[in-house]
């Protein structure tokens, strides 16, 4: 199973609408076995598979003092969509984080990777939406993952939390997980403006990381897919942004020879 990590600092640049897609696309398309584990604290990308609620989810796998798949299965839902699975999120997330950190007498950093073993080879992929905060959770997410994909809006915001958000990968790379590389990041509420296309060449040439060639095109169709609860191929198969989203599912794909899932000991 090949774990990837959706992660800005920086609320507001799409993380949860690429990661979802991202992962139906993987299902509905590639033909994957899918797994979306939802680490934000508001839930978001439950409610886009409209799972939402108050059952055990990602927080009980952090919380969870003992483990074995009976119990991780037991926290796995059906999103709807043939080969896509979920573990949700809610406000249970914040005492989660809060009980790790305070937490002295074990490993807090792998809690999620550990809980992620025992279902490792029922899936290709792990797809992790995680919200825009430096927090245990997220030390968690990037501790299990092997891939961190950024989604990026072309903006100063942006582009200063990108700076910390690379030195977090390489803090956590150097001390918990090798294995960690971010592929790269993608531009979201693209227009095609000259002061657009300055900042991607800008980021490409920055040497920060690696930028995806696909864009995705500000669309109303975005937002009105997370009113309608639907994934985008769904929603909206021939808007730009299901196109776009398929392109950079099959760039990401591309890069890492990921036709088949990468099993991590």
């Amino acid at each position: 199973m090949r774990t990837v990590a959706f992660i800005n600092l920086k609320g507001g640049t799409g993380k949860t609408v690429s990661a979802a897609n991202f992962a139906h696309i993987l299902a509905a398309v590639h033909h994957k076995r899918v797994l979306l584990v939802d680490a934000d604290k508001q839930g978001s990308a439950s409610r886009y598979f409209s799972v939402y609620g108050e059952h055990d989810g990602t927080a009980a796998l952090l919380l969870a003092d003992a483990l074995d798949t009976e119990d991780v299965e037991r926290v796995i839902y059906r999103t709807g969509y043939a080969g896509l699975d979920i573990i949700t999120s809610n406000l249970d997330l914040y005492a989660a984080d809060r009980a790790l950190f305070d937490s002295k007498d074990k490993d807090t950093a792998r809690e999620l990777f550990s809980a992620l073993d025992w279902v490792r080879n029922d899936y290709d992929f792990c797809i992790i939406d995680n919200g825009p905060s430096v927090d245990t959770v997220t030390l968690n997410v990037l501790t299990a993952a092997d891939d961190v994909l950024i989604p990026i809006r072309p903006d100063e915001f942006s582009f200063s939390g990108l700076l910390d958000l690379v030195e977090q990968v390489d803090t956590v790379r150097e001390s918990v997980n090798p294995r960690l590389t971010i592929r790269g990041a993608f531009f979201t509420h693209w227009q095609n403006r000259p002061a657009f296309t300055e900042a991607r060449d800008s980021l490409a040439g920055s040497g920060i990381c690696p930028v995806f060639q696909t864009a995705i095109t500000y669309n109303p169709k975005v937002s009105e897919s997370t009113l309608a609860e639907k994934p985008l191929c769904v929603f909206a198969p021939r808007s730009w942004a299901a196109i776009q989203y398929k392109r950079l599912t099959a760039e990401y794909l591309g890069l890492t020879d990921s036709d088949k899932g990468v099993k991590r000991k």
